[in-house]
């Protein structure tokens, strides 16, 4: 789905949902924010390809945290772009790179981190990413806004019912006082446009 100039959200169904990764570009950089579950590569490849480009001139690949729905195919995108720089905050990256446990208990290969970044920086590519740390779904959460567009990547800080905003799904979440408080921080950013990436699009 074409979110902007320079913003595709990518719907990869699986089972009865969907997640949608986002690819975000300029002239010379092509980013991907969040990959999928482990063996979804072909479809995620596929998306990528539909959306007009090749993940093989990916430049970024983008983590909002470390659960395996968004590091999975990291590997695999690795081998078609060896150059892609992956970056996650800083608290999050030993949980990504497998430095440290995951938090959930839950297991899989570690994903080399290139950069890490911290709450408020702004990558000066695309129009502009600004990171904006949301702790709660996991501690080192992180969501991506867009500046160009007005577009705020959600991760699974955000979810969307009944065409409002609400924080992260409690079964999931590490720690929800902090996710609630995360939600308030995203509700007072200029956003016109949020990507959740379990629940799809909202205009603003």
């Amino acid at each position: 789905m074409k979110i902007a100039d320079n913003v595709e959200m990518l719907e990869i169904g699986i089972g009865g949902g969907a997640i949608r990764p986002t690819l975000t570009w300029d002239d010379t950089r092509l980013v991907l924010i969040d990959a999928g579950y482990p063996g979804l590569e072909d479809l995620l490849i596929q998306a990528i390809a539909d959306a007009g480009f090749s993940a093989e001139n990916l430049t970024h690949i983008i983590l909002t945290h470390q659960d395996m729905d968004h590091i999975g195919c990291v590997p695999d995108l690795l081998r078609l772009a060896p150059a892609a720089k992956v970056l996650a905050h800083e608290i999050e990256t030993p949980y990504i790179d497998g430095s440290k446990p995951h938090i959930k208990g839950l297991s899989g290969p570690g994903v080399p981190v290139n950069q890490t970044l911290t709450d408020g920086e702004v990558l000066d590519f695309c129009g502009g990413i600004e990171v904006l740390h949301t702790p709660g779904h996991t501690p080192g959460h992180i969501c991506l806004f867009l500046q160009k567009s007005g577009t705020l990547v959600g991760g699974d800080a955000v979810n969307i019912a009944d065409g409002k905003i609400i924080g992260p799904n409690p079964g999931y979440t590490y720690d929800m006082e902090l996710g609630q408080k995360s939600l308030e921080k995203i509700k007072a950013w200029p956003i016109k446009g949020l990507i959740s990436y379990h629940c799809g699009y909202l205009k603003m």
